[in-house]
Order: C-alpha cells, then sequence, then structure tokens
C-alpha cells in the first residue's frame, strides 16, 4: 500500500465510472484542486508516519489500517469460488436449456397432435353429415 497505487487506483476508479475531477472532487465533499493533487500525488492520503509506525511494529500498512493482514489465500478461495460458481451456472444453465428444447418438442409434439384429433373430429362429422343425409332419403 503506498501513494503510487492509491492515486493510479482512485484515477483507475473515477474512470471507470465516468466522472471528471471535478465531479469526483464534489462526490467525496472536496474541492476539484484538492482532489487533483491528490491524483496527481502532490497531497499524500497516506502518511510517511503511517510507513514507519508499521516497519517499527513490524507488520504491513495493510496490517495496521485494515487490523488484519490480508492474505493472497483469500485471494485464491475468492478465484476458486468464482471458478465454482461459473462452472455451476454453467451447468445449470445447459440442463435448463436442454430442458427447454425437450419441452419445445414436446410441445410441437402435442400441437401435432391436437392437429390430428381436430382433422379425426372433421372427419367423423363428414360422415355424420353423410350418414344422416342418406338417413332422410
Amino acid at each position: 500500500m503506498d501513494n503510487d497505487s492509491i492515486k493510479q487506483n482512485l484515477e483507475r476508479i473515477r474512470l471507470e465510472h465516468g466522472l471528471s475531477q471535478k465531479e469526483m472532487a464534489k462526490a467525496i465533499g472536496v474541492v476539484r484542486n484538492t482532489y487533483r493533487n491528490i491524483e496527481k500525488g502532490s497531497t499524500h492520503l497516506i502518511s510517511d508516519t503511517l510507513m514507519k509506525v508499521a516497519e517499527w511494529a513490524g507488520i504491513t500498512p495493510e496490517e495496521l489500517v485494515l487490523g488484519y493482514e490480508p492474505s493472497e489465500d483469500g485471494s485464491a478461495k475468492l478465484k476458486d469460488a468464482r471458478e465454482e460458481f461459473n462452472r455451476r451456472t454453467k451447468e445449470l444453465t445447459d440442463g435448463y436449456e436442454a430442458r427447454l428444447e425437450a419441452l419445445r418438442k414436446e410441445n410441437s409434439l402435442l400441437r401435432d397432435a391436437v392437429k390430428d384429433k381436430d382433422d379425426y373430429i372433421r372427419s367423423l362429422k363428414s360422415i355424420i353429415a353423410v350418414l344422416e343425409k342418406r338417413q332422410e332419403e
């Protein structure tokens, strides 16, 4: 953790949100010039004192600020969880798409069966009409 990485992150985040320096300054409640100095690096958000205290205590600046040491293992676990989530999402999506396709086919077969039934009923009605006409004669 250092001021250089913070200023780069600030600029990246500001640009990701599509904000100008003036808009960002307003969003965080400082004047544009103050924000510009932070992003430019002439105003430090982390003082050298913090670094000296962390060094004296034998801990990282992150641990001093956060109260714990961020672990590389946490990132690996997050990556694993993300991969598992993506794998499971794909598995579910593929399953739903396969089921949807099966239902579409079944729907098509049912439509054909209804059409066949309607044709059969029309045929029977025609036969009944012919038989009724013969009976009248």
